[in-house]
């Protein structure tokens, strides 16, 4: 029983990047209906302006610089770039973000170099206990910077005149603009805050799976789960597939070669954590098939 509730609450920590990551994909779906499968390698790349800048100064403020730069470049791409597609077919917003994917990238390499580098850990030490439950320190910093950026955005989207116009421009840009809400300068907020929850995301998991030019990718792909998951019209449905998502993977990971044994089942299975990505591909068919809206979604109906 210990076992079991130390994966779940290993797996929630880790659900917290991504669902993290899966704000980011449903922030830009919402505002632009684009999926942004660059977003990954964006992220990545200020990842590596955050380790250039930790040589010089401390951790934080390299953490926060980073972040603003992040804010900057999703803003910048938005207002030179993406604006353009926004009224094209649904395959030059994806050629968009191919095209995003490979820059950022190829610049990563570029400048920094393939080689693996190591990124600064801001709170290291010996596991602790919890009752007979071990926690890593380093995990429960990640879960604890993700919640308070999740609430700090939430926070934002409900409670501030930005985050409200934000969230219209989202639901329909025709009325909002009616509204008189200025779209343009919306959808490059929206685009910016998703840039640098991306950047918050890949720079707090940078430690755990060390900074390379393609060390997004799989995070990118669980935070898209998640996305699907939750619906991709929901931010909180993000979260919640986030959390379920890291849950999901620790216990697969630790429990379905017993799973496999109890049930007889013709498969030699000896380490799970062979199959954690499987199961994920799984997960998303099956709710493509069965919820194609997600948990959290809302269907919608067209009518001719």
């Amino acid at each position: 029983m210990d076992q079991l509730a130390e994966q779940i609450i290993t797996g929630l920590m880790s659900g917290t990047v991504y669902g993290l990551f899966a704000l980011v994909l449903v922030l830009i779906f919402q505002s632009t209906n684009m999926l942004n499968f660059g977003q990954g390698e964006m992220a990545t790349f200020t990842t590596y302006l955050g380790w250039a800048l930790m040589v010089l100064i401390p951790y934080w403020p390299g953490f926060i610089v980073a972040a603003i730069v992040a804010f900057i470049i999703g803003a910048a791409l938005q207002r030179g770039l993406i604006r353009l597609v926004e009224d094209k077919p649904p395959t030059s917003a994806f050629i968009v973000g191919l095209g995003l994917f490979l820059i950022f990238n190829s610049l990563s390499g570029a400048i920094f170099g393939p080689e693996p580098k190591s990124f600064e850990q801001p709170w290291t030490g010996s596991p602790f206990k919890l009752g007979d439950i071990t926690i890593v320190r380093y995990n429960l910093f990640i879960f604890l910077v993700s919640l308070v950026v999740m609430a700090v955005l939430t926070a934002f989207m409900r409670f501030t005149k930005l985050g409200i116009a934000l969230r219209a421009t989202a639901m329909d840009r025709a009325a909002a603009e009616l509204m008189g809400i200025p779209t343009s300068r919306m959808l490059m907020l929206g685009w910016g805050l998703a840039a640098m929850l991306g950047a918050i995301a890949a720079m707090l998991v940078a430690p755990v799976i060390i900074l390379h030019p393609g060390m997004m990718f799989f995070v990118l792909m669980f935070g898209f789960t998640a996305a699907v998951l939750g619906g991709l019209d929901s931010l909180p449905g993000a979260v919640v597939g986030g959390l379920i998502i890291g849950v999901l993977q620790n216990l697969v990971g630790v429990y379905l070669p017993d799973v496999v044994d109890a049930l007889r089942l013709p498969f030699d299975i000896r380490d799970g954590n062979q199959y954690r990505d499987i199961a994920l591909v799984v997960v998303l068919l099956l709710v493509l098939m069965f919820r194609p809206h997600g948990l959290f979604g809302k269907s919608t109906i067209e009518r001719k």
